[in-house]
Order: C-alpha cells, then sequence, then structure tokens
C-alpha cells in the first residue's frame, strides 16, 4: 500500500470512528428530553391550572349537591314579585307561645297541598332547632311544648310539592331565637308536657302512649278513633281533615301495605308500620292547633287533625 492509499485509510478510519462517538453521545440526550417532556405536573403547576369555576363544591355545599333529605330538602325558583315570610313568636297568657308567620306576594293554599307547582302559593314548614316539626296553614299557630333553653324557630315557604321556594338559590325564610326559662317551659326534660291554665291547672291529662285499645276516663271526652289504610304508599280516599276536642284522647289505626313510619306532628309521635303489622296508638289531645299526620319517608300527608 502506497503513502497515498494509507492517508486516505487513516482519514475514513478517523470520520467513523468520529460519527459513532457522537451518535453515543446524542441518545442519552434524546431520552432525558422525552422524559422531561412526559413528566406529571408538579403540585404546584397542577393547582394553578385548575380555573376557579371548575373546583369542586365544600363545606355546606358540598353536601347540599351530594344528598337531599327524603322531602322538604328540593327547591323551587320564586319568580317576581318575589315572596317572603316575616315571623314573631308571643308568649301566651294561658302559657307557652303563638307563632306568626306572615307571608307577602305568596298565598296561603292548604286546599293545592301536595300537588304541583303553582307560582305565589304553598304553604310554610316549621322547623324547631333544625327539625322540621310541622307545616303550617295559617298565619297564626300555638307552638308546641319546648322545654327550658335556647331554641332556634325557623319558617319557610314551601310550594305545594313540598319543594322550599328560594330567591338565587336561597331558600326563603326567616328565623327567630327564643329564650326558655325553666318556669316558662311546657315541656319536662322527661318529655311529658305540662302546660298550665291561667288558674294554675295543669292541662295536661296523661303523655302520649302507644296503646291497642282506644281507652277514655271519667271526665274526659270520649276518644276518637281515626283509622288510615295505606295502599301503594298513598292514603285510600287521600287525606283526612279531623276535628279533635281539646283534651280528648285519640285513638289512631293504620294499615299499610308498605313499610314505613307515621309521624304525627306536634306531638312528636313515631310508629313504625308495615304489611301484616297494623298500628294502633293513642294519645291526648292536649295541645291546639293543626297538626299533620305524615309518612315520615316519603312525606305523604295523611290527615290533618284540627285540635280546639
Amino acid at each position: 500500500m502506497n503513502a497515498h492509499a494509507k492517508r486516505c485509510l487513516a482519514t475514513a478510519v478517523a470520520v467513523v470512528l468520529f460519527c459513532t462517538a457522537c451518535g453515543n453521545n446524542s441518545q442519552p440526550a434524546a431520552q432525558e428530553t422525552t422524559a422531561a417532556e412526559t413528566a406529571p405536573p408538579t403540585t404546584a403547576q397542577q393547582t394553578r391550572e385548575v380555573p376557579a369555576d371548575t373546583m369542586a363544591p365544600s363545606g355546606e355545599a358540598a353536601v347540599a349537591d351530594g344528598h337531599q333529605h327524603a322531602h322538604g330538602a328540593a327547591t323551587t325558583p320564586a319568580v317576581e314579585p318575589y315572596p317572603s315570610v316575616s315571623l314573631r313568636v308571643l308568649e301566651d297568657p294561658a302559657g307557652g307561645w303563638l307563632l306568626h308567620s306572615a307571608p307577602s306576594n305568596f298565598r296561603i293554599a292548604p286546599e293545592n297541598v301536595s300537588t304541583a307547582h303553582v307560582d305565589g302559593e304553598g304553604h310554610m314548614h316549621l322547623y324547631i332547632d333544625g327539625v322540621k316539626v310541622m307545616r303550617l296553614y295559617g298565619e297564626w299557630h300555638q307552638m308546641p311544648p319546648l322545654a327550658a333553653g335556647t331554641h332556634e324557630v325557623r319558617v319557610e315557604l314551601s310550594s305545594n310539592d313540598h319543594s322550599a321556594m328560594a330567591i338565587d338559590g336561597v331558600v326563603v325564610d326567616d328565623t327567630v331565637t327564643l329564650e326558655v326559662s325553666a318556669d316558662q317551659a311546657t315541656l319536662a326534660t322527661d318529655g311529658s308536657t305540662g302546660a298550665q291554665d291561667p288558674t294554675g291547672q295543669d292541662m295536661s291529662s296523661m303523655d302520649s302512649a302507644e296503646s291497642a285499645g282506644t281507652g277514655s276516663g271519667e271526665g274526659t271526652n270520649p276518644a276518637q278513633t281515626v283509622s288510615i289504610e295505606i295502599v301503594d304508599g298513598e292514603p285510600v280516599g287521600g287525606h283526612q281533615r279531623v276535628g279533635v276536642a281539646l283534651n280528648s284522647e285519640v285513638a289512631v289505626t293504620v294499615t299499610s301495605d308498605v313499610t314505613e313510619e307515621v309521624h304525627v306532628h306536634g306531638y312528636d309521635i313515631l310508629r313504625s308500620v308495615s304489611p301484616g303489622r297494623p298500628l294502633n296508638f293513642s294519645f291526648t289531645a292536649d295541645i291546639p292547633g293543626v297538626f299533620e299526620v305524615e309518612l315520615e319517608g316519603s312525606g305523604r300527608l295523611l290527615a290533618q287533625l284540627t285540635v280546639s
């Protein structure tokens, strides 16, 4: 091999070695770039890029969005002129308290209860200490017995279908705080009532009690029986309107083809009924006013008791 051939061969070998070295150095660089491009963003990046309007609700809003009570939690938007309600509680000289709930731009329509929504009409729901006590079909109502202590009394406007009326998502209601002293209390710590008349005589004849009989006694009005038959979760013949004499004993009989709880509002009576197991109980109607008997789970109205 002459000198010129040797120089050409050396040059070719050098070029090959140089290209090989460059190739080995460039591959890791490409791999590093790919890894950087596919790596997940940092926590700061993830948080910073989330738009405000896509944030999940928190606190009470999250609870409201995720769960609604069986009845009374849904809302219906109110229309103009917007309704409102004003609430006050007055002490009754005979014992207890009178509730005055005055709605504006809203018609109380007891004849349309449990029917479809109609703008501007419905009824009211009374809550005491966050617990629904009864429906209200008038401005004046005798408050149920209260124990000594601080109580939150709230009334909300409700549509015929029992959904709460709302303006921009805010329920239309009014709330007052009632301080009840030991001397003013009409409910003992054991749950018994002890309302006093102006002469100081105890107006309570007996505690509410479950009983298979109707029961009556000397000095009391004859017992009155309210019979309710439930088929497919509905009261046969619709809900009843029953007049009850004050301090009389009322016997309630319920048969049902569904398992439910029967709730007598105002008297805080809650009893279970199921297929093949009729419900029988009695209580003394010693609290004046209008009280609903309803199925606790579905909210279906069974009867209205007007005690006077």
